[in-house]
């Protein structure tokens, strides 16, 4: 499993993740463990005890409770709950809603659609 956030060690704390296949299912696995392995972890799942069984599962996203997140720092946001959010300039001016969170190498952008165009907008304090 490769994180989203590199830094994050979140899937190391729980007992169990939900899957979601490209298709929008979902199924809850309970996690035997985890560990780091170069740019991502190795996942231990129940019921999956093979090579075959867990390339069946390649493709899927990793997903973690909400209530199993771990706290937020001061000026942080989780990305899945800016999805769906309105963006409003300084001045009231509506530009579209939050599509996706990008994450590149300096910072983050938020990925907005609204008014027939799209807007990349920096998560960033100036911005």
């Amino acid at each position: 499993m490769r994180p989203y956030n590199p830094a994050s060690t979140t899937v190391c704390g729980v007992d169990a993740i939900v899957l979601r296949a490209p298709d929008g299912t979902c199924e809850r696995r309970r996690l035997r463990g985890a560990r780091p392995h170069r740019r991502g972890f190795l996942l231990q799942l129940e019921g999956v005890d093979s090579a075959d069984a867990a390339a069946a599962l390649v493709g899927q996203a990793v997903c973690v409770q909400s209530d199993q997140l771990p706290p937020l720092g001061p000026n942080e946001v989780y990305h899945v709950r800016l999805i769906g959010c309105t963006v409003r300039t300084d001045g009231g001016e509506e530009l579209g809603q939050v599509h996706e969170v990008m994450t590149t190498g300096s910072n983050d952008v938020c990925v907005v659609r609204g008014r027939g165009r799209e807007y990349l907008i920096p998560l960033i304090a100036d911005v």
